[in-house]
């Protein structure tokens, strides 16, 4: 009997002390909720970037059912140059059939040039926000980008067994442009896993994938690859990136 009076006392006195040290130190709090507030993710450290890019596969077939001139740009061969510059300016440079290719799009303006072809052309885009070249189609979100688009926060939900938080974005010019996209954002490293495209009459167009996220520089991540599928699942498209370099200073003039 005594025996197990002590053993009473001795379990009672063990339990205050696991409560003295609990109030003292706190049971670890649940990690934050990703923000719903999408200029949290921001990638604010980059400015331009240039790259080599290479088309791993393309069904034109596929990329057709996107958009009529959507598969452009795969059919520039071999390693190809990339660069941007913030906001809305990309130049890419590679060979279709063997001939050197440029195509440069700055703001609503694309310019194609093939000199062996004797091609030299410039298309206004037209007034559409939805036509101009952002950093989103890096799946990266930047300032820029926002200042002519709303979000809306749609929750979190997983990419490829990553929390994702969801927005779907729309322009605030709805009578240029009434498209939009819903896009996964990883909290941890600000980049996109994942994103839908929609269409004028709000049908789903286009899922652009972007695989394999590396750190560039620090807060700077750029997806290894990016994957485009139809709106009938079809693969359509896949690329891949290297070379990475971000914020050299890129001259203006490459860009016209």
């Amino acid at each position: 009997m005594m025996n197990r009076k002590l053993m009473i006392k001795s379990t009672l006195g063990v339990m205050a002390i696991l409560s003295g040290i609990a109030l003292l130190c706190p049971a670890s709090a649940t990690p934050a909720e990703p923000s719903s507030n999408i200029h949290d993710y921001v990638c604010k450290k980059l400015d331009d970037f240039t790259a080599t890019r290479r088309v791993l596969a393309h069904d034109d077939r596929a990329l057709r059912k996107i958009s009529n001139d959507f598969g452009l740009i795969y059919q520039i061969t071999g390693d190809i140059k990339v660069s941007y510059k913030e906001e809305n300016r990309l130049r890419i440079e590679g060979s279709i059939n063997a001939a050197k290719a440029i195509m440069i799009v700055s703001g609503t303006k694309q310019i194609v040039r093939i000199p062996n072809y004797g091609l030299n052309s410039t298309n206004d885009l037209g007034e559409s926000p939805g036509k101009r070249k952002t950093l989103l189609d890096m799946g990266l979100i930047s300032e820029g980008y926002l200042a002519y688009t709303q979000a809306a926060f749609k929750g979190i939900r997983p990419v490829a067994g990553t929390p994702c938080a969801v927005f779907e974005i729309t322009y605030k010019r709805k009578d240029l442009d009434t498209s939009h996209r819903v896009v996964w954002i990883d909290p941890k490293t600000k980049a996109v896993l994942k994103r839908e495209e929609y269409d004028q009459a709000g049908k789903l167009n286009a899922v652009f994938t972007y695989k394999e996220p590396k750190e560039i520089e620090p807060g700077v991540w750029f997806p290894a690859s990016i994957e485009v599928t139809n709106n009938q699942g079809q693969k359509a498209g896949a690329t891949a990136y290297t070379n990475v370099k971000v914020n050299t200073g890129l001259d203006e003039g490459i860009f016209k």
